[in-house]
């Protein structure tokens, strides 16, 4: 996960100094200098974690923070509040906001990049545990269809192999049934593709998991 550092500060040479003691720990960083400056860069690209500092004209940081957590949730955009040490009532109030950490003014550089890249690391562990779960479904998915279809095709087979001589009405229908019962299965693996349908898992034999078919 590679994410730039979006600093905004209303004091330009605090602003460009904190960049650039950032810069040289590694880190790729963009400066801004007013919260709308902040809102109309992340309109154009979210992938940043934030340095917002507090006390800002016009716009500040807090009012920025409420404007972003309208869209993008802590894990989507990461914001780190810039406090001055006698701030505490604010510092609460924006980690109730949804701030994910704050550094204390004077910044302390090993202080910040500590908490940079513990912002870093909790995200990807929650990319990683998204990822695991994505995978579980997909796996999840691939059993219970071939488990779904495996089954009526057999059956489709087994009456269809025999002899068409020794064929009668009843296992013909047996076979159609069967293979009806594997097209409504293709259009609920199509259903799947569709915005906004939620699957359901359930254990099926073994502690192994299934997608549940209504």
């Amino acid at each position: 996960m590679k994410k730039t550092i979006l600093i905004v500060d209303d004091d330009h040479i605090n602003g460009k100094v904190f960049g650039k003691r950032l810069t040289k720990r590694g880190y790729t960083v963009e400066l801004v200098h007013s919260g709308q400056e902040c809102l109309d860069v992340i309109a154009q690209n979210s992938n940043y974690i934030i340095l917002l500092d507090i006390v800002m004209p016009e716009m500040n940081g807090i009012e920025v923070l409420l404007k972003l957590r309208e869209t993008y949730s802590s894990s989507e955009l990461p914001i780190i509040m810039i406090t001055a040490k006698d701030e505490t009532e604010q510092i609460v109030e924006c980690l109730e906001m949804g701030a994910n950490d704050f550094i204390a003014k004077p910044v302390n550089i090993d202080i910040a990049t500590a908490r940079i890249n513990a912002t870093f690391n909790l995200l990807e562990m929650s990319e990683r545990s998204i990822k695991a779960k994505q995978l579980s479904t997909v796996q999840s998915m691939v059993a219970t269809y071939n488990h779904e279809i495996n089954n009526p095709l057999t059956i489709a087979l087994g009456c269809l192999r025999r002899d068409f001589e020794k064929l009668d009405e009843k296992k013909v229908k047996i076979a159609i049934d069967a293979l009806n019962r594997i097209a409504d299965i293709t259009k609920k693996i199509e259903g799947l593709t569709k915005e906004g349908t939620e699957i359901e898992e359930t254990t099926y034999v073994d502690s192994s998991k299934m997608m549940k078919l209504d």
